[in-house]
């Protein structure tokens, strides 16, 4: 049984999910969680992260509170969540290029939010952003409640791990879907249009430059639909290579038929980035309508 020390009292998203890093490697009923800042109890524990003063891998002390904690070349400092993660993520993943994706998609926010780093900015002075602390902060006791932070703490670092298996399982799999579209791409003699047998995820396509369209079937496994998507300037963009026809937004059915003369519309999004079709050959006439000559 590893005993993993963090401190008492409040928690944050680094030490949540530095924990639940710790306990996934360890494997279930392999560890017992102590919270705590007793100098004794840091010094007997397996494994102690955000708390003691100490970073030295070896004996499995992770903390970045003191001096001499290593820097990271990009700038964003370390939290005894991406202290953790550089340690035991690649193993965690068993796969160097899916940690580095974890640790760009996840690691990197969190680390430098821990540090008063800022990485987003105020769109609306009306509207705060949600962030993953307020998704953690709600796992604290609620002010006049009887609860306590330790089992907050725990119920917070069991969501974390769902969480990180969950994230692991998608990086994964977007590896795949990168290789699919690589040979596809590569295989294509028209890049503007890559055709798939199988659904694709549009942010995963912006960083083929040359490729505005891409169909595929849709994702829904109770229909043999299909779609037609344009692509992003880049991931997580709102603004697209092309767009379908404006007499379309927002169209579906019979109205759509009539106004695109394609006999098999079913939809197009009001944003025009999407048209959907009861088959390929029908989003293949709305994309020649839209590609660049």
């Amino acid at each position: 049984m590893h005993t993993v020390v963090t401190h008492s009292g409040s928690f944050d998203p680094d030490d949540v999910l530095a924990v639940a890093v710790v306990t996934l490697h360890l494997g279930q009923n392999n560890y017992e969680v102590i919270r705590s800042r007793d100098t004794d109890v840091i010094d007997n524990a397996d494994w102690v992260v955000d708390v003691g003063g100490k970073y030295d891998p070896d004996k499995k002390r992770f903390d970045h509170h003191q001096n001499g904690v290593p820097k990271r070349e990009n700038g964003i400092p370390y939290s005894a969540f991406g202290l953790v993660w550089k340690e035991i993520g690649v193993e965690l993943c068993e796969s160097e290029s899916v940690a580095n994706k974890i640790e760009e998609r996840l690691v990197y926010p969190i680390d430098a939010a821990d540090n008063n780093v800022p990485v987003c900015c105020t769109c609306s002075s009306d509207i705060q952003s949600y962030e993953f602390f307020d998704v953690i902060n709600t796992f604290k006791p609620a002010w006049g409640s009887e609860e306590d932070f330790y089992t907050g703490f725990m119920r917070a670092v069991s969501f974390a791990r769902k969480l990180l298996r969950r994230q692991i399982a998608h990086a994964k799999g977007e590896e795949e879907m990168l290789k699919l579209i690589s040979e596809t791409y590569e295989k294509a003699e028209e890049k503007k249009i890559l055709i798939f047998d199988k659904p694709i995820d549009r942010q995963v396509t912006a960083g083929f430059k040359d490729v505005e369209v891409f169909v595929s079937p849709v994702f829904a496994v109770d229909t043999e639909n299909w779609m037609a998507v344009a692509v992003a300037e880049k991931p997580q963009g709102f603004n697209y290579r092309v767009s379908f026809p404006k007499e379309w937004a927002g169209m579906g059915g019979e109205d759509l038929q009539k106004v695109s003369g394609i006999k098999d519309a079913v939809f197009c999004h009001k944003e025009r980035y999407i048209f959907i079709g009861k088959n390929k050959e029908s989003v293949l006439e709305a994309v020649k309508q839209i590609v660049s000559k």
